[in-house]
């Protein structure tokens, strides 16, 4: 696939945090048999399966956070012309690179406003030690990679705690400040106005982001 002018640029893509090793015991109530998925299509769509913005197929994450995490993605679809969604996995296939995953994944469910292009993926390997965050054309410009990479700094030391829950509740809560401060008024919701928002076959709106290093190299993404 052809790279963009703006993946030139960098939009949606910032360097990955890793964090400690400790980071590795499974919390309780997590599936003893971990998902690997190796295409896009695996993953499991949360808007489809329990009408939610956090796919957790394997329980990762404690009931208690992954309830907040959702609210908080809620919250942002609510008030703004946006959308967050949150894939928590153990780890990918062995030949599948997660930036690029990441892309696709945002591009296949069709985060974000169809016309604006403002979806937010965070796709959280807590095996891998991994942490991608990718947004959309529009939302690049007040999530750039710099403000992306803060964001996930700012999560590391809840991951190096063993605390994945409230690191993302971290990374979203900065994403929903940094849309107060620098979004245009325009992209606020009127209220009610989320509800009857309208909604792909996979049940989000419609964003695209750049997919510059989709995964493995002999396939390709999909339409």
């Amino acid at each position: 696939m052809q790279r963009t002018a703006a993946v030139a640029r960098g939009y949606g893509r910032c360097i990955r945090p890793r964090w400690p090793r400790q980071f590795t015991t499974l919390p309780q109530g997590a599936l003893q048999e971990i998902f690997r998925p190796g295409r896009v299509h695996d993953v499991v769509n949360p808007r489809l399966v329990e009408t939610s913005w956090v796919s957790d197929p394997s329980r990762l994450l404690p009931d208690s956070d992954r309830s907040e995490v959702d609210e908080l993605c809620e919250k942002l679809q609510r008030e703004w012309k946006a959308e967050a969604v949150v894939v928590v996995l153990d780890s990918l296939a062995a030949d599948v690179q997660p930036t690029g995953f990441a892309a696709a994944l945002l591009n296949f469910w069709g985060v974000g406003d169809q016309r604006l292009h403002t979806g937010l993926l965070i796709l959280l390997l807590t095996g891998q030690r991994r942490l991608e965050m990718r947004t959309g054309y529009g939302l690049a410009r007040i999530l750039p990679s710099e403000v992306l990479q803060s964001l996930q700094q700012s999560m590391v030391p809840q991951l190096a705690a063993g605390s994945p829950g409230r690191a993302l509740c971290q990374g979203l809560k900065g994403a929903l400040q940094k849309l107060e401060e620098d979004a245009p008024k325009h992209w606020r919701n009127q209220e009610g106005a989320s509800s009857g928002r309208q909604r792909n076959s996979h049940g989000f709106g419609g964003g695209q982001t750049p997919i510059d290093e989709f995964m493995p190299k002999d396939r390709v993404a999909p339409k």
